[in-house]
């Protein structure tokens, strides 16, 4: 987290701003025949596209696109995926074998192999009309960190879920 440190406070607002645009641009309409890989993906693109706006100036950010998988480099050291999350900062999607690869910080081409490897999220309201929280988390250590805004600066708390014994072990074995 230390890395975030002094961006987080820019962080918040683009997940807001995605989800505004969805629910404000798109007609309702069409927003009704969504389902919800469509309203994550189409928050996703604008929240992907604010990430660049905001940050395609500063110096050592990258974004990258392998193979589909599109990542912010930050410096070599950090390396962001951005995802819908649920409130404990899981994603839920089709475990490709480049996702688990990035999930587990194994080695893949294109990318810096001591970079840690985090998943920057964004939990939406049960109605998907506002971002309920945004999300930093690590799935190799396990940690999750909600960011916090606040009107001077922004922060964040620890939000890591407690792993129960059984949970660690069923994990495993489904893998």
């Amino acid at each position: 987290m230390n890395i975030l440190v002094p961006f987080i406070h820019r962080l918040c607002p683009i997940f807001s701003s995605a989800m505004t645009m969805y629910n404000d641009e798109y007609p309702s309409l069409v927003r009704a025949q969504h389902e919800s890989r469509t309203r994550a993906n189409c928050v996703y693109d604008h929240a992907w596209m604010g990430l660049e706006s905001e940050f395609i100036l500063d110096e050592g950010f990258h974004f990258l696109d392998i193979r589909g998988l599109k990542i912010l480099n930050i410096r070599d050291e950090l390396v962001i995926r951005v995802k819908k999350v649920d409130a404990n900062g899981y994603h839920r999607n089709y475990p490709t074998a480049q996702q688990k690869a990035f999930d587990k910080q194994e080695e893949l081409p294109g990318l810096p192999t001591e970079a840690t490897r985090i998943v920057l999220g964004y939990q939406p309201d049960i109605a998907f009309s506002e971002v309920e929280r945004v999300i930093v988390r690590d799935p190799i250590k396990k940690w999750a960190s909600q960011i916090i805004e606040g009107e001077a600066k922004a922060s964040w708390i620890d939000i890591t879920p407690i792993e129960l014994p059984f949970r660690e072990a069923k994990r495993k074995k489904s893998r």
